[in-house]
Order: structure tokens, then sequence, then C-alpha cells
């Protein structure tokens, strides 16, 4: 009776133990299995799954306990049998044997009565397939709405990371670096076309990322290599040359305060509607981008006598450090990039105007250069003029 106690109880704690790391499966779906060499059980191979989970340790252990379960079973068969033979010499061991026998028996009724209520409570249970509850499904922006759209995903897909935005973000906050993908929906009906500009650092400035679609695609997905910080999202204007003043455009001055007295050049509604997006190099030694007004003494110098005084000279062009100050007069988004070969299609680095605390949006009254070159080393060597609508 002691032999049959004993394997009563190996059984027990069995079958306890399995309930204890079943429940411990169900708060927990990963595990981190010492790094030992295990036997194939079953099939299962731990040594050579790459994605082992909880519930299939679990499963691999409740497959071991049966297991050893069964072959304690046989061994105490085994025993009985050769007491049962010897028994002719011994009344005790003949008693002996007959008790190890019915304790083996029983042990095997209820590690099979075990696995059958088990599966009978949850048939999953016999696949140990104990993931945690179902999250309830997260409300996703609908993509209907116009505007542009944050994801955490590659392709752009319906998810509960996705943001959208009809503003700008200075702050990208959770999805600061994550960004993998941006989609734009249009709104052909209100001429609602959407377009971004992703920058690296919050504050909407540093490296960037230029991102529209063409006035015939209400939907757009793009690609984005994750870096971006911060985003700035306008509506794009068809119609500047309506929807601003008659007169309006852009004025690049030389002198700070917008003071024309060292001269300026201006883009009007007119080139700047025909252009689309208005994309000129100012590091171009040939620019048409030339100042108009610049006082002589102020010229560039080229050519010389041959006593090295100057006798010819020509108006700056905007490249360099000669732009001091912008003036926007009118709804437009002013872009200075810095390019380098090979940039695409992301730029080294990127200035906006007005920026976010310009609340009468005319533009910078001055640039700081010294500070620009400070921050980025490099001074831009582009100018974009893109119309919005405020």
């Amino acid at each position: 009776m002691k032999n049959k106690k004993q394997l009563k109880i190996f059984i027990g704690i069995l079958f306890f133990c399995f309930l204890f790391v079943g429940f411990f499966c169900a708060i927990n779906n990963k595990v981190s299995a010492l790094e030992v060499s295990y036997p194939v059980i079953s099939g299962e191979n731990l040594n050579t799954d790459t994605n082992l989970t909880l519930p299939k340790y679990v499963l691999y252990l409740f497959n071991a306990g049966v297991f050893l379960g069964f072959f304690a079973i046989f061994i105490s068969l085994v025993i009985a049998g050769v007491m049962y033979i010897l028994s002719a010499v011994s009344a005790e061991a003949r008693a002996e044997a007959k008790d190890r026998i019915v304790g083996a028996i029983s042990g095997l009724l209820i590690l099979v009565l075990t696995y059958l209520i088990i599966t009978t409570i949850n048939p999953q249970l016999s696949v140990f397939n104990l993931n945690s509850l179902p999250e309830t499904p997260a409300t996703t922006v609908a993509k209907t709405t116009p505007g542009v759209y944050f994801y955490k995903s590659s392709g752009c897909p319906p998810e509960k990371n996705a943001e959208v935005s009809t503003s700008n973000v200075p702050d990208l906050g959770k999805l600061k670096n994550q960004v993998h993908s941006v989609g734009i929906i249009q709104d052909p009906n209100t001429e609602s076309y959407y377009i971004t500009i992703l920058y690296n650092n919050p504050g909407l400035w540093g490296k960037c990322q230029y991102i529209t679609t063409d006035s015939t695609a209400t939907t757009t997905c793009k690609p984005v290599t994750p870096f971006a910080s911060s985003a700035s999202v306008y509506k794009y204007d068809f119609h500047p040359e309506e929807n601003n003043p008659p007169d309006g455009g852009v004025y690049f001055y030389r002198k700070s305060y917008w003071n024309n007295s060292g001269g300026y050049y201006f883009v009007s509604n007119d080139e700047i509607k025909n252009a689309g997006i208005y994309v000129h190099a100012l590091d171009n030694p040939d620019s048409t981008l030339i100042f108009t007004g610049v006082p002589e003494d102020e010229q560039d110098c080229v050519g010389y006598d041959k006593d090295g005084t100057c006798i010819s000279r020509t108006p700056p062009t905007l490249g360099g450090e000669n732009i001091s100050s912008v003036g926007i007069d009118g709804n437009y988004l002013v872009l200075f990039v810095y390019a380098k070969p090979g940039d695409d299609p992301i730029w080294s680095d990127c200035q906006e105007f007005p920026t976010t605390d310009d609340i009468n949006k005319t533009g910078p009254q001055q640039i700081k250069w010294k500070s620009i070159r400070n921050n980025n080393g490099v001074i831009p060597n582009w100018v974009i003029i893109i119309p919005i609508q405020r």
C-alpha cells in the first residue's frame, strides 16, 4: 500500500505542477529557456526552435511529464512482475507485488483521466494554446478624412498608431523616429491637397524629406526611413494669383529688417503660379537669382585694371550668405535647403519660413547665418517657394 500511495502522490504532484505552469503560461506568452540541450519528445525539438514561446515550452514539459509518468508505471509493473515470480519463497513479496500492480494501474488511470479532463474542459489546452485574451479592436482613423497620416508600419496599413493631421506637428511625440510611411488623403471637391515636410529635429528644422502627390491622385502612400521628430503640414494653393495681394510674392533682401537699400530680389505671384512649386539653386555661378538695386560700391567686382583697381562690377547673386532677410507677402512657404549630391529623398538640412513663432507669417527680418553654421555647418544652396492655404 505504501508504494501505491507514493505513486499517487507522484502523479498528483505532476498534475498540480502542470496546472501551475499552465496558469503562468496564461499570463506570459514568452519564455527564455535555459541554454541547455533538450531531448526530442513527441517531435518537439527545443534546440532548433528559433521562435520558442512559453506555451511551446510548457507543452514540451507536459509531454515530458507524461512520458516520465508512463515510464514510472512501466518500471513499477516490471518490478511487481519480478516480485510476483519470486513470491513462491516469500508471501510478503506476493502481497507487495499485488499492491505495486494495483498502484501502477491506479496511476495509469489517474494519468489518462487527467489528460481527458483537461482536454474536455478546453480542447485548446491539449496543445497549450494559452495566449492572452484578445485585445479589443483598436479604433483606427478613418482613411477617408483628408489630411496627412503618419504610420509606424510601412505600406500605410490601418493601425491604432496611425495619426492624422491637417496642421503642423512641432513634436511627433510617441511617433518620434517611428514613422515608416506617410499617407496623404486629398479632397478634390474642395481642392484640399495636402503636403508635408518631415524634419529630424523638433520645431521643424534640420534634415528633412518633402512629401506630396500630384493633383490627379486622391490618395498616396510614401515609404519613409524612420528619422522624423516633427512635421509641417499644409494645404497646397492652386491659385496664388487670386488668393494673395495683387502685388504679393516673396522678397529676398541683402540687408536685415527688410531694408531694400542694399538690394532685393522679388518672386511674384505669377512666377510662383506658373512654376507650381518654385525651385531654384542659390549657389549656381550662372544663377538668374541676382539682386537688383544694389549700390555700386557693394556690388561684386568682376574686373580689375593693372593696378588692381576694380573697373567692373556686377550685382551679387542670392547664393552664400547674401540673403539677410525674407519678406513674405502672401500665403507662401519658403524653404531653404542644403542638398549635397546623393541627397534623395532626404535633404541634409532644411529651414522653413515663416517659423511657428512668426504669428504674422511675414518671414524672418534677420537670418543669422552664423547660428546656422554653428548648428549644422552648412549654408543652404536651394530655395523652394510653395503656395499654401491658411
